[in-house]
């Protein structure tokens, strides 16, 4: 087997750019295979419990986002009022030509 450092010298590649790809392809194999055998090895009350736990997360991860839009919307209030300047456009309108 070829080590990374052999395989970027060997195929002219950037060492973070080989780390980007194993990345993205082991989480994609892992995705595939957690996915196809998850709740297939889990008893009933196993995968009501991790159901649970990602309905838990995911409702988390919703009250932040809304949090995050929350604070956004009360940023640009201020600076339209504070600055004067007009950020979020009318619906309908057309893009400027700039």
């Amino acid at each position: 087997m070829i080590s990374k450092l052999g395989a970027c010298k060997k195929y002219g590649l950037n060492r973070n750019t080989l780390r980007l790809w194993i990345t993205k392809l082991s989480v994609r194999t892992l995705e595939g295979k957690i996915s196809n055998t998850f709740f297939t090895e889990m008893d009933e009350n196993g995968q009501n419990n991790a159901l649970q736990r990602r309905i838990h997360e995911l409702s988390k991860s919703l009250e932040y986002a809304k949090l995050k839009i929350t604070g956004l919307e009360t940023m640009i209030k201020l600076a339209e009022e504070d600055l004067k300047i007009k950020i979020v456009k009318k619906p309908g309108t057309k893009p400027s030509k700039n």
